[in-house]
């Protein structure tokens, strides 16, 4: 069997160690992390309007991109599984960003949700104590069912954000703030930019494969540049400079395929 973690001692330097395996070898990577790709598709799964089979679909994408730029001999910090997940997660939540597919709170429940919190809050103080659900139901003239649809609904909002505002390694418990893996605020200009999807395309297939990696990591799955040297086996300090100099290039390509 293909063990991803130790292929490629004998590649070149400068190719993908697992650039020459064959389609029997990278099926049977694929099957044995699928079970990976489902658990963190079903995370998702359950607060958007998408299918689990379209989100394992979607995930099995970050899985063979896992596969295609896995290099033990440099992601030194990080298992396979850790580089597989990034791509998963970071697939997953690219492709529901760009078709909207998060949890939509209808905006009468949104309303009725406001309402029962502001009366929730002034018969907490009256009684000294959470109100039922009961009473709650009584004050504000909506049925025991309407306010549970409500609060379901916006929790399970609450729940998807929380959910994709952390970087969350599905091997730790600990969570990441969202103030940890937001790429540099020096960069937003690149990120308004982006929205121009085609040249950004053009202009990243111009890079090598190592700095589009990084760029991948940093800009469209959200990782901080510490967690991308982790991830990579590079140093922070190598990351830094790989980003400020293709960040300039894209700029630059971008700039000359618009004109």
């Amino acid at each position: 069997m293909a063990q991803v973690d130790t292929v490629g001692s004998k590649e070149s330097a400068g190719s993908s160690p697992t650039e020459k395996l064959n389609p029997a070898d990278t099926h049977e990577i694929v099957v044995k992390h699928m079970p990976l790709v489902r658990q963190i598709a079903r995370r998702y799964s359950q607060f958007n309007t998408d299918s689990l089979e379209d989100l394992v679909q979607v995930g099995s994408i970050g899985l063979l991109k896992a596969i295609k730029y896995y290099d033990p001999n440099r992601a030194r910090s990080a298992s396979f599984k850790t580089l597989a997940t990034c791509y998963i997660r970071g697939e997953i939540r690219h492709y529901l960003r760009d078709h909207c597919s998060l949890v939509q709170v209808p905006r009468k429940l949104t309303e009725m949700n406001a309402q029962v919190s502001q009366l929730e809050e002034k018969l907490t103080k009256q009684l000294s104590r959470t109100p039922t659900v009961q009473e709650l139901a009584e004050q504000s003239g909506f049925s025991v069912q309407e306010i549970l649809e409500a609060q379901q609904s916006w929790e399970a909002r609450i729940h998807y954000e929380s959910l994709d505002s952390t970087g969350e390694d599905e091997d730790r418990d600990d969570k990441r703030s969202l103030s940890e893996t937001v790429p540099d605020r020096r960069y937003q200009d690149l990120l308004i930019a982006s929205e121009e999807r085609e040249l950004v395309s053009q202009a990243l297939r111009r890079l090598g494969d190592r700095t589009r990696q990084i760029i991948e990591f940093v800009f469209f799955y959200d990782l901080s540049q510490k967690e991308t040297a982790s991830v990579l086996g590079l140093s922070e300090m190598g990351v830094s400079r790989a980003v400020h100099s293709a960040v300039k290039k894209l700029k630059d390509a971008m700039k000359a395929e618009g004109k």
